[in-house]
Order: structure tokens, then sequence, then C-alpha cells
């Protein structure tokens, strides 16, 4: 039990767990555009892991040194293996993940219970789609960095080829999933979320809309076998969402719903290796 109790907290509370399923989802949208970097996956991870961390334990000061120590990593990488504009969009990430919890600014994204949920689905497709996003790194002139032309020329750039398909397909996704932890939190959160304003069954119904939409989205628009990975996520997301209620265990959450954005990926592997 003790073992058990180790490496729940090294990879579950460590947020590493929910950091490697972030980006094995979005491993899975560059592999669909042909687009895979392994240095696009390693910032993905330390991004993702970084922010959890920030996002839950930013109170802490042992969370204030990690969080320190992987920002100057990722500012290392950034600039060793990719360019300046990815490193502005990265900041710009940074700050839409900091608005969500962070006690600093006047404007926290988790007071406003009744988006929040639509908030994490917001920059979850922010980080997986318009980050990554391939830019030629034409804007990038040091003289010039704060003039109107370079904002001009870096919004054109970093919006160029824009794959909008994919920003709503994670959109729905990631909050067609979160959708449950909602739920879950029903007794503990002291302000009004959609739970409270909608009802249980209600929220689930907005959870099924959400999977339903993706999975649309994902067989109209993208290959085939990458649609099919995503119907099967969907359909066994509906499924977790519809057991879902406050007295399931931690790792039906932290867990099995968590492993949801792995999922894609997983299964694409099989379709490769096993069809």
């Amino acid at each position: 039990m003790n073992c058990i109790n180790v490496l729940k907290n090294l990879v579950l509370k460590s947020q590493f767990y929910v950091s490697f399923c972030a980006t094995l989802l979005g491993i899975f949208v560059l592999k669909e555009q042909e687009s895979y970097q392994n240095s696009l996956a390693v910032v993905l991870f330390l991004t993702f892991w970084n922010g959890y961390i920030f996002t839950v334990f930013h109170k802490k000061k042992d969370a204030i040194f990690i969080n320190l120590v992987g920002f100057a990593l990722i500012t290392f990488l950034i600039f060793t293996f990719i360019n300046l504009e990815f490193f502005i969009k990265w900041l710009i990430i940074l700050l839409l993940g900091s608005l969500y919890n962070a006690d600093f600014f006047k404007l926290n994204f988790r007071e406003f219970s009744l988006i929040k949920t639509f908030y994490v689905g917001f920059v979850w497709a922010m980080s997986l789609v318009w980050l990554p996003l391939n830019n030629e790194n034409l804007c990038i002139d040091f003289s010039s960095l704060f003039s109107s032309d370079f904002i001009r020329c870096f919004i054109n750039s970093s919006l160029r080829d824009f794959p909008i398909h994919w920003f709503f397909i994670i959109f729905f996704f990631v909050s067609g999933i979160t959708f449950p932890f909602e739920i879950r939190d029903l007794e503990r959160d002291q302000f009004p979320t959609l739970p409270k304003v909608l009802g249980v069954k209600n929220t689930k119904y907005l959870s099924y809309l959400f999977l339903f939409l993706s999975s649309i989205l994902a067989i109209n628009f993208i290959k085939l076998n990458f649609a099919l990975a995503f119907l099967f996520t969907s359909i066994f997301a509906m499924i977790l969402a519809y057991f879902s209620d406050r007295k399931r265990p931690d790792w039906y959450y932290s867990f099995l719903l968590e492993s949801l954005s792995a999922l894609p990926f997983l299964i694409l592997i099989l379709l490769k290796y096993f069809c």
C-alpha cells in the first residue's frame, strides 16, 4: 500500500501524468499534420508540467523554484531548437495559463466558475494547435521587436495556415472530458458551478454534446485513421462521463479520465500495427 501511495504521489499528484497525457494528445495533432518534431514534444511536455505545477502548487515556495527552473530550461530549448517567434507565442500561452488561477492577477478565470471549464478547453486548444504551428520566423528583427510592423507581421505569421478545425476539435474534446471533474467537485466547490446550476444530468448531456461535436469535426476534417482513433476515444469518454458521480474514487478521475487525452495516440498505434 505504501508503494502504491508513493507511486500515486510521484505520477499523479506531481502533475506528471496529466502533462504526459496532454503531450501525447499534442503529438497526435502534430502527427496528423505531418509537422511532428521531438523538440516540440519536449517543450509541450515541460510547458504543461510547469503550468500544472503553477496552477496546483503556486502558493508553495518549492513550486516557485521549480517554475523558475522550468522557465529557464524551456527558454533555453526554444532558443536552441526553435525560434524567437515561437518564444513569443509561448509567453502568450504562459499568460493565458496563469490567468486561470493566479492570485496576483485581478482576473482569475477559476473564480468564473460557469466558464472555467470552457477556458481550460480554450487554453489546451491554443497550446496544442496554435503554439506548435510551424512559423518561418519571418518577422524577427530585434531592432523592431515592439514596432507596429512587427506586431502586424507576427499576427499574420502566427495565424497563417491556422488549422481552425483542429482548434475546435481539441476545444470541444477537452471541455467535454473536463465536465465530469465539475461533478466530482460538486460538494467541495463553494461557488456556483455548472452541475449546481444545470444539474448533474444536464452537465453530463453537455459533456456528450461536446464530445459528439469533437467527433463530428474529426470525422469530416482529419485523416481517416486519426478520425477513427478520436471517435473511439470519444465513445469511451462518454461512457466515463455517464458513470461519473461524486462517490467515484479519486483514481477514476485522476487516472481514467486524465488518460483520455493519451488515448487517441495509443489507439492510433494499435490501428497502425493491427489493422
